[in-house]
């Protein structure tokens, strides 16, 4: 069943110029919008903001949009970095909601100014996956999206790229409500789930387990915490596995950097800074072994802004082998852009032992029948 959602698409003319004036770490804002708060059909805003009464009730919800024309860091550097910004409302504010749990998605379309006409479509440049993020309204988690989301050079591949303006497009899906209530009735969880547990994160007053690994080192944490944020850590440390009745578990197969990369997102809602591509394929696998999804897709989402002429197999068969289609996605495509390169390359040679026959010639077929890749002999 088709989702219900929001649109909002933002017009950015003359984005050239933008790029030109907006060093790395330089931002702007699109106008504020409302989405509505379970509302059924879907409906279209461009570029309008309609106040109504919507921060007085509790019928929408305010957002803005926030680009990075030349990236938000130095590690995004010639990228485009977008987010999706969730601004309190009155009504947020007045009844002490301090975040909102929802699931959007981005997409950019360019139209080329210089066309002689005066009906221009727009053409789709890329559309992300759709994200899932708990907003908070304390400045640090504000806001979610992609440090990445394209390369400059895919909309600008030479020095005498026409002149273009940018459309950015978002969508924002209807709330889950409650069976028999309305719109106006919507459930404000108060979980424990949600609850920011970012304070405590190394705080060892209140630890009362203790997890130590074969490297020698250990660490602690506090039980109903991981076992609000996880359904595996739940049934570990609930009395249903004998590691329930002790204070101090022993974890193998998996290394420390990786467990503790995924303790401190259960305690913040975040994945790390700094990570190598190493020790985030380690956090992927083992995210999905404790079924912690949202690192999974914010692991798998940072190793595809990683990718390179190094990696690109270990992404694709990462997708084949946790049935994920971003990183497949994701890898073939690189695989078919680079194919002259990579073609007798070792990684390539990983891939064909790899035992995959059907994607292996899915991903040759695909190769051969890309123009650039035509008469290139297999």
């Amino acid at each position: 069943m088709e989702e219900n959602y929001f649109a909002f698409t933002w017009k950015i003319n003359c984005f050239n110029e933008l790029v030109v004036r907006h060093p790395n770490g330089s931002f702007f804002y699109s106008d504020r919008f409302w989405s509505p708060r379970g509302q059924g059909g879907k409906s279209i805003n461009i570029n309008v903001v309609n106040e109504q009464n919507s921060s007085h009730n509790n019928t929408g919800y305010l957002w803005r949009l926030k680009m990075f024309p030349n990236g938000v860091d130095k590690k995004s550097n010639d990228y485009i970095s977008l987010y999706l910004e969730a601004i309190q409302t009155h009504y947020e504010k007045q009844n002490n909601i301090t975040g909102r749990q929802k699931k959007f998605r981005l997409a950019l379309y360019r139209v080329d100014s210089n066309l002689q006409t005066t009906k221009q479509k727009p053409s789709l440049v890329i559309d992300r996956h759709t994200l899932e993020t708990k907003f908070e309204f304390n400045g640090v988690n504000a806001d979610y999206g992609f440090a990445r989301i394209i390369a400059l050079k895919e909309l600008f591949p030479s020095d005498n790229t026409p002149e273009i303006d940018l459309l950015v497009r978002t969508q924002i899906f209807e709330d889950t409500m409650t069976s028999g209530e309305g719109p106006s009735s919507m459930v404000i969880v108060n979980n424990i789930s949600l609850m920011p547990f970012e304070r405590y994160f190394g705080e060892e007053r209140f630890c009362d387990v203790e997890f130590i690994f074969d490297c020698g080192s250990s660490m602690k944490a506090h039980r109903v915490i991981l076992a609000a944020r996880s359904t595996y850590f739940e049934s570990m440390l609930g009395g249903e596995w004998l590691e329930g009745h002790m204070k101090t578990v022993t974890i193998k197969d998996m290394p420390f950097d990786a467990f503790r990369c995924i303790v401190h997102h259960l305690y913040t809602g975040k994945l790390e800074e700094g990570l190598t591509f190493e020790l985030l394929r380690d956090i992927y696998s083992k995210a999905d072994m404790l079924r912690v999804e949202q690192l999974s897709q914010m692991a798998a989402e940072r190793m595809v802004n990683l990718m390179n002429h190094e990696n690109w197999d270990q992404i694709l068969m990462l997708g084949w082998k946790y049935f994920d289609d971003r990183l497949k996605d994701a890898g073939q495509e690189f695989a078919v852009k680079h194919w002259i390169e990579i073609k007798d390359t070792d990684n390539m040679k990983q891939v064909m032992a790899s035992g995959h026959v059907d994607r292996i010639v899915e991903l040759v077929l695909q190769s051969f029948f890309t123009p650039n890749n035509a008469r290139i002999e297999l």
